[in-house]
């Protein structure tokens, strides 16, 4: 196979236990850069607590953020983004207020919550009807709770309206955007802006938010980690992200670079 692009989530993939690009993994990244490979992150993240990461890792590295809701390049400029139904958006605020979850929007006006000290980059929301006077693009809404299974106990409650995708990243959080704005569909898309074949693209993941990556591109690794469907589905499973499994699997592609393995 030849790769020409590295896709990968972060949280629980590239990042470690403390939420970084460790030294090792910065230092594959880099090769695989020099060796004209494309690195892409995936992730359910917005820019403003994605690109921080990879600027102290002194990384450049383009963006399918959101859960697929936005691409943008690595310098922030937005090349696509797919927005929830307004009126969608405000009915599933509610409902989520309802069952006593905090709430953070990602808009086209940038981020906003109930919870800053969760969610401390965003802008705190004190008054919704305030919120929805601004007529804000509705990219992504992430509810979450510090209660642990309040969240995951949560989704059976959540009316199953056509035009949105409902998945999670983890137990204590539900993620809700645009039925078409999901990781795999957004990275096809920057497929075809990159020229590049879904055959040219290796992914890597954890969660339930990424299997649509894990349905459309055939070259995947899953993590030790990953939750038991994103393992089955993956063509290789990779040591886990805090004994640094996407560094030591770039490395191997790149040694295989070097004997016309890949």
């Amino acid at each position: 196979m030849v790769i020409r692009i590295l896709a990968s989530d972060l949280d629980g993939t590239l990042l470690n236990e403390k939420s970084k690009i460790s030294s090792e993994t910065a230092e594959a990244i880099k090769k695989a850069q020099n060796a004209g490979i494309k690195f892409l992150a995936v992730t359910g993240r917005a820019w403003g607590t994605a690109h921080p990461i990879f600027q102290e890792a002194g990384i450049e590295a383009d963006y399918v953020l959101l859960n697929g809701a936005e691409f943008r390049t690595s310098a922030g400029e937005v090349i696509y983004q797919e927005a929830m139904d307004q009126e969608v958006a405000k009915k599933m605020i509610n409902r989520l207020s309802d069952l006593g979850l905090d709430i953070e929007v990602n808009t086209d006006r940038g981020d906003f919550t109930t919870n800053t000290k969760v969610c401390q980059t965003a802008s705190e929301i004190l008054d919704f009807s305030w919120f929805w006077k601004q007529k804000p693009k509705i990219l992504k809404i992430f509810a979450f709770s510090e209660e642990s299974d309040l969240a995951a106990k949560s989704r059976k409650y959540l009316p199953d309206w056509k035009g949105i995708s409902i998945t999670s990243s983890a137990a204590w959080n539900i993620e809700i955007t645009a039925e078409k704005a999901v990781k795999g569909r957004m990275l096809k898309t920057a497929m075809e802006f990159y020229h590049v074949s879904n055959e040219e693209v290796l992914i890597f993941g954890d969660g339930e938010n990424d299997a649509t990556m894990f349905r459309e591109f055939v070259h995947s690794r899953a993590m030790e980690n990953a939750v038991p469907t994103i393992r089955r589905m993956a063509e290789k499973v990779i040591e886990s992200n805090r004994k640094n499994g996407v560094a030591k699997e770039i490395n191997q592609i790149l040694g295989g670079l070097e004997y016309g393995i890949f």
